[in-house]
């Protein structure tokens, strides 16, 4: 036998028992199964097993469940769920994009031929409540649209027929 883990899982029984029903049937992402799997092998009241084995078993790094162990003592099954990720937010929202594509949809503004990305960015400052949106933002949203911008129709465009060397029409 192995050496004694530092954090030790005692799962109570209503634990246990709804790990192992959402394990097997429900609709978990893929990595909170994984979790849960990690957290049912780890449970003491099964063999004890060092966290090398139980990472071995479950294709998973050693330090995937050394940290799971830690995290489930202060938090038990919260540990299941992802931590909220650092970063900053989304400024760009549904509503905001709603405002991009319709700008770019519009008549463009005199003296304009078309939109270009600056001058939509600057129109949604101005129509919406958000502070400054950089034109990159405006391109990312617009590529997620897939919108173009340019004088052509959007989508599939129709073949054109042309002719063969014999002169005859070739048809596709």
């Amino acid at each position: 036998m192995g050496r004694r883990q530092i954090n030790e899982i005692v799962l109570t029984k209503e634990e246990r028992e709804y790990l192992i029903k959402n394990t097997k049937v429900g609709n978990w992402s893929p990595r909170k199964v994984k979790r849960a799997q990690i957290l049912l092998k780890a449970d003491r009241t099964n063999e004890l097993l060092e966290d090398k084995d139980i990472a071995e078993e479950l294709h998973c790094s050693q330090s995937n469940v050394t940290k799971l162990r830690g995290r489930f003592i202060k938090e038990r099954l919260d540990v299941l769920d992802d931590k909220e990720r650092s970063g900053r937010p989304k400024i760009i929202d549904g509503s905001v994009e709603a405002h991009i594509t319709a700008i770019a949809c519009s008549e463009a503004p005199k003296g304009r031929e078309r939109w270009t990305l600056r001058l939509i960015a600057d129109k949604v400052v101005t129509l919406t409540d958000i502070d400054s949106c950089s034109h990159v933002s405006v391109r990312n949203a617009l590529k997620k649209t897939n919108l173009n911008l340019g004088k052509g129709k959007s989508g599939k465009s129709r073949r054109r027929q042309t002719t063969g060397l014999s002169g005859e029409w070739k048809k596709s």
